[in-house]
């Protein structure tokens, strides 16, 4: 068992860490009005949270709920104004989290610098190269997640690892604040409590149960194996540490064979190669398809148009997708290249027909 750790409130309200937390929390938010109003009067206002927190008056400000639909999921996510919360969250988050990190195992994912969906893939099609007696896979995740961690089992946990009553009693109240059931989706210190709520389950599967080929990417599980019976068991466990919390496994766990490929953080993942997954592909076909036609009415792409491009190219060049980038993005980023050349030469053009006039007019000299 690793100690407690102690006396860290000092690092969270310190000025230095107020204000290291506000350039995080303003970096993504640069077109933001709120980010604009916030700087005027930086100084000022970071003083003031920093006698909120020391004082224990601080409350975090009310939520703005939406639904977003991804997958045919739908999620409530939270937002928080930039002053206060987000900062506050920052500044929770830079002494806080490299505690749980610390904690962790390393096949656990998401939220953790080195540790996102690259490294989730790279895991799993790590182990079916090292391992040729690979044959079944267990794949399965944690029924709404968030909105089903206790609160009560997480502050538990917070305990475990942290004894600075200050720093537990502000990280409660932000807890406690929530609005809905669980914790929320979009809150800065959300998935650092996830992956600490779910980090006992990562260390019984690795050290009890021994399970090798193990990678979790937040509440998404994966588990290799040599045989369907061992992985039934496995997840019959995992369903039992996941009921102790309060939490359930969700009914559409898989048990499948490797060769069919997993499905897993965006990629079909073979001992052989990784592909895009299957719905991924449709989404670029169709983005492709429209990016041609609009080079093909004669509009340039703009600069979403690029960033879209760019998004998807980031995905296939992390596998075999040579040939769907050469089918569609290619033709079109060729064809936008020829457009932007050609109107550069008719202005050119233009240019010069203008001047030529002008000259023999008499109203340029030589």
């Amino acid at each position: 068992m690793m100690r407690r750790v102690g006396d860290i409130w000092s690092d969270i309200v310190s000025m230095d860490n107020l204000i290291e937390s506000a350039k995080l929390a303003c970096k993504r938010r640069k077109n933001k009005r709120e980010v604009a109003r916030f700087k005027e009067n930086q100084t000022v206002l970071l003083e003031k949270l920093q006698t909120m927190l020391m004082d224990h008056t601080f409350v975090s400000s009310q939520y703005k709920i939406f639904q977003v639909r991804e997958n045919g999921k739908v999620r409530d996510v939270a937002n928080l104004p930039l002053y206060p919360d987000r900062i506050v969250h920052w500044a929770i988050s830079r002494v806080v989290e490299p505690i749980i990190n610390s904690r962790l195992i390393d096949q656990t994912h998401a939220s953790r610098v080195k540790h996102g969906t690259h490294s989730a893939m790279t895991d799993a099609y790590k182990y079916l190269r090292r391992d040729s007696r690979i044959k079944y896979c267990l794949k399965t995740d944690v029924r709404k997640f968030f909105p089903s961690v206790d609160r009560i089992v997480i502050k538990s946990k917070l305990r475990t690892i942290i004894k600075d009553k200050d720093a537990l009693a502000l990280m409660d109240r932000i807890i406690d604040d929530y609005p809905l059931t669980g914790i929320a989706i979009g809150n800065r210190v959300s998935p650092m409590m996830a992956n600490l709520c779910l980090s006992e389950m990562d260390h019984v599967m690795k050290e009890v149960h021994h399970v090798h080929y193990y990678v979790r990417y937040m509440d998404d599980v994966v588990i290799l194996g040599y045989s369907k019976p061992w992985l039934h068991q496995m997840r019959k466990i995992m369903s039992a540490i996941l009921g102790e919390m309060g939490l359930t496994m969700e009914g559409k766990w898989q048990i499948f064979p490797v060769d069919t490929g997993i499905d897993f953080v965006g990629w079909r993942i073979y001992s052989t190669h990784i592909l895009i997954r299957k719905r991924t592909k449709v989404k670029i076909k169709a983005a492709s398809d429209r990016l041609a036609e609009k080079v093909a009415s004669g509009r340039e792409l703009n600069k979403h148009d690029h960033g879209t491009i760019a998004s998807y190219n980031g995905l296939m060049k992390w596998c075999n997708a040579y040939n769907l980038y050469r089918s569609t993005f290619w033709p079109v980023e060729r064809a936008n290249r020829e457009l932007i050349a050609e109107r550069k030469s008719r202005s050119a053009y233009c240019r010069y027909f203008e001047m030529t006039n002008e000259f023999c007019n008499g109203t340029v000299t030589a």
